[in-house]
């Protein structure tokens, strides 16, 4: 078995593409070579396209272990994964993962994903990737306004970018979404149509962008001297499973309500089912808007009118800031605000 064992490795090591092979290949020599796989400035860019051509068609990797050893960088970063529920995944969240880990890809970075379960303390999560030293920044989703995650972050120094923002004092690096325009939006859309009370179904209250929602939604009805009901404004986790309760218990207490706007598309897809087996009909008898990161509220039937901004764009821009992070850029220049663009379906009916 050991004999066998170390003349795989020497097969192994037979096979493997060095900056030698490479530059043996073309009569350079080792420097020129590695230079231009950096794109150094000293090597034209005739030379820079020749080698990395040559280095693709020969399938030569750059050894990462030699790599780490020198910079003490590891090339790799690390995204933390909520999962709310056992056994499925937020397709949503997979999609930013999808544009996040493309983007890090062709930077040279590979992605370790970190599964945060339901009973798993998320600063510990975040706590044991970065002591592993495994990572050289973290991806934070669902971030809460004092958020102890970003708060541990920066005090370990270790660059990082949120999907979301906080209210702490100190600046870091993050993308969101506008949620309290979305919120005001949706409230103005309902209540043009002459819904009197229509129903806010947002996601947990502890996170910060449920709060921009609910803020956005309620400055709405005080602009026009109209109050919201508490109980009218529902919470609930971003699954089809607590949308479809939600609907069920919401309904059963306002059985005259005619509209609401379900912040999550995944929960609106549990609200559509309740309200077809109620026998409400989404556009005809009851208005319905939702939010997403995905393409979700095409497959509705009907379509959902939604407001909507790609996650995959969303994960591609955290690539780009992650990695300016791990650069040195100052976090007062790594913010961006993005606005979400109403889709308009058949998921509405008007009174007036």
């Amino acid at each position: 078995m050991a004999d066998q064992a170390k003349l795989a490795a020497s097969r192994r090591a037979a096979q493997r593409v060095t900056l030698r092979t490479v530059a043996k290949s073309l009569g350079l020599s080792v420097t020129t070579v590695s230079r231009a796989l950096k794109d150094g400035p000293e090597v034209n860019r005739e030379t820079i396209d020749l080698v990395k051509k040559a280095a693709s068609d020969l399938g030569y990797r750059p050894n990462l272990g030699g790599i780490n050893l020198r910079t003490g960088k590891t090339h790799a970063v690390g995204v933390i994964m909520p999962f709310h529920r056992d056994g499925e995944m937020n397709i949503v969240v997979a999609s930013l993962i999808e544009g996040f880990c493309g983007a890090m890809k062709q930077r040279g970075y590979r992605t370790t994903v970190a599964p945060q379960f339901q009973a798993d303390d998320p600063l510990a999560t975040v706590r044991d990737l970065v002591e592993e030293g495994t990572v050289d920044g973290v991806i934070l989703t669902h971030t809460r306004p004092q958020d102890d995650r970003v708060k541990y972050l920066l005090e370990a120094g270790m660059p990082f970018v949120t999907f979301g923002r906080t209210e702490l004092l100190s600046k870091h690096p993050s993308i969101d979404i506008e949620h309290e325009e979305i919120g005001t939006a949706a409230a103005a859309r309902l209540l043009d149509a002459g819904h009197k009370e229509p129903l806010l179904v947002a996601p947990s209250s502890q996170f910060t962008y449920s709060l921009q929602f609910i803020k956005g939604w309620t400055s709405e009805f005080n602009r026009r001297n109209l109050t919201v009901p508490d109980e009218r404004i529902f919470f609930t986790a971003t699954t089809p499973d607590s949308g479809k309760k939600i609907a069920v218990d919401a309904l059963a207490k306002y059985p005259d309500v005619t509209s609401a706007f379900v912040a999550s598309d995944e929960a609106a897809l549990g609200f559509v089912s309740a309200l077809a087996d109620l026998g409400r009909k989404v556009g005809e008898d009851f208005s319905i808007l939702t939010y997403s990161g995905s393409r979700l509220h095409d497959f509705y039937n009907p379509p959902l009118s939604t407001y909507y901004f790609p996650n995959f764009v969303i994960g591609q821009r955290l690539s780009d800031l992650l990695y300016r992070s791990m650069q040195g850029e100052p976090a007062s220049g790594l913010t961006e605000v993005v606005r979400a663009s109403f889709v308009e379906r058949r998921s509405e009916f008007g009174l007036r």
